[in-house]
């Protein structure tokens, strides 16, 4: 016969995971209550709590960093997602969004770039991750390099609307004014509620000597942005 006690530690051992995942439970439910009420902080509390319990939990981790970025928290929204890779490496996802942060937000831009490299070792057919590179290139002004980062990102996807857009600003910039106009224009196809590309096309047809067809494109950015001056 087995003591009292050793059987008692038994019963402890294997009520614990029931306990725990009970806990677990109640502290995703509520960290989500939280959040969609706007309690932030509570949120942020509740997740801590859930991880506690299972710090192998790659959602928790994540929703905890862009919880942390939606309260501008961002050195700790990038630690988290440093955990995040740490668990699983091969996280494209993980490293894209720490970029956005780091230069979107931190002005941190070559280690963004080095973020959104790791993330195209990973996918290297992901058409928003060029994107991305090409947003913290132009950023840096990097612009040819900018513009081979759009296009892979076209490439991959011709109805990336907001690639064609930010490639036709570049080459604005450039001074390549025929391109900029097809881009601008194919943008526009593609959304065209976009106000900032019709501004755009009506720089570079004034710039062209077209002012009718200008005057015509920034009305329409006007409409879309009351922001927009003529």
């Amino acid at each position: 016969m087995k003591p009292i006690a050793s059987i008692l530690l038994v019963i402890l051992m294997l009520a614990i995971p029931a306990v725990m995942s009970q806990d677990a439970k109640h502290w995703i439910s509520q960290a989500k209550s939280d959040y969609y009420n706007g309690s932030y902080s509570l949120a942020l509390d509740d997740i801590d709590q859930y991880l506690t319990i299972n710090q192998s939990d790659i959602w928790a981790w994540s929703f905890r960093a862009n919880l942390l970025r939606k309260m501008e928290r961002y050195q700790e929204a990038v630690e988290s997602f440093d955990r995040i890779i740490a668990l699983d490496s091969s996280n494209a996802e993980a490293y894209n969004d720490r970029a956005l942060i780091l230069s979107g937000a931190m002005n941190q831009d070559e280690e963004a770039l080095a973020s959104l490299e790791a993330a195209l070792q990973i996918e290297p057919q992901n058409a928003n991750i060029w994107y991305n590179r090409g947003m913290v290139l132009e950023k840096m002004e990097r612009h040819d390099e900018a513009l081979e980062a759009y296009g892979r990102a076209i490439d991959l996807n011709q109805g990336l609307d907001r690639a064609w857009f930010r490639q036709g600003h570049v080459l604005m910039l450039r001074g390549r004014y025929n391109e900029s106009l097809a881009s601008l224009e194919k943008a526009i196809e593609l959304n065209p509620e976009n106000a900032e590309a019709w501004n755009d096309k009506g720089m570079v047809l004034m710039t062209l000597e077209r002012d009718d067809e200008a005057q015509e494109c920034f009305q329409q950015a006007a409409h879309l942005d009351p922001t927009k001056k003529l």
